[in-house]
């Protein structure tokens, strides 16, 4: 035997890790998703009342899949950053930030209640490829429901018109769960694990 076989048989004391996602890759990724969400909400979203109640609010999916390695006030910032963006393209005061920060606040303890069992949260990326279609879209009608939900309370400051807010939260929450999906169909795959 030679010395390379006898080193190569040898424990190895740092061994090497598995290349991670490109950090720019994902940081343009997610600026792209950004801006490609508040146009779409300001330019097209905005004008859609179907039936006068459903209005379709996509840019929630930012938060759907950000990874579950982030920090919580990542979510928490990406939240409010984009609820701001939408507030300042569609005019709503305060009402998409306070919302979205809501949910930054939640999906970091909703996420792991659809996750796989076998998932490693440090390394987990929501997605239908590693929860399957079921339990991201479990997860992102999760979401979009609290902040349907959020949004239009803050919208109405009353509960004397609940019948009718509780079928526009139920109503937009599924409006926007059709984009959500449609997005996760262009998005599924380019998905890296």
């Amino acid at each position: 035997a030679t010395d390379d076989d006898e080193y190569a048989a040898a424990p190895q004391l740092f061994p090497p890790k598995p290349y991670p996602v490109p950090v720019l890759q994902t940081i343009f990724s997610r600026i792209a998703w950004f801006a490609a969400l508040i146009l779409l909400q300001a330019l097209v979203c905005s004008h859609i009342h179907l039936g006068g109640y459903a209005i379709p609010l996509p840019y929630v999916y930012l938060l759907c899949i950000l990874p579950m390695a982030a920090p919580r006030w990542v979510f928490i910032l990406t939240g409010f950053v984009t609820g701001l963006a939408a507030d300042i393209m569609v005019n709503t005061p305060g009402m998409a930030a306070a919302s979205m920060t809501a949910c930054g606040l939640l999906a970091p303890l909703v996420c792991p209640l659809f996750a796989p069992t076998d998932a490693e949260m440090d390394e987990f990326r929501p997605s239908a490829v590693t929860m399957k279609w079921s339990g991201f879209l479990s997860y992102a009608a999760v979401l979009t429901l609290a902040h349907c939900i959020l949004f239009f309370a803050i919208e109405a400051f009353t509960l004397s018109l609940w019948p009718e807010m509780a079928l526009t939260c139920l109503a937009s929450a599924a409006l926007t769960m059709l984009f959500i999906t449609a997005f996760e169909m262009l998005r599924k795959p380019h998905i890296k694990g």
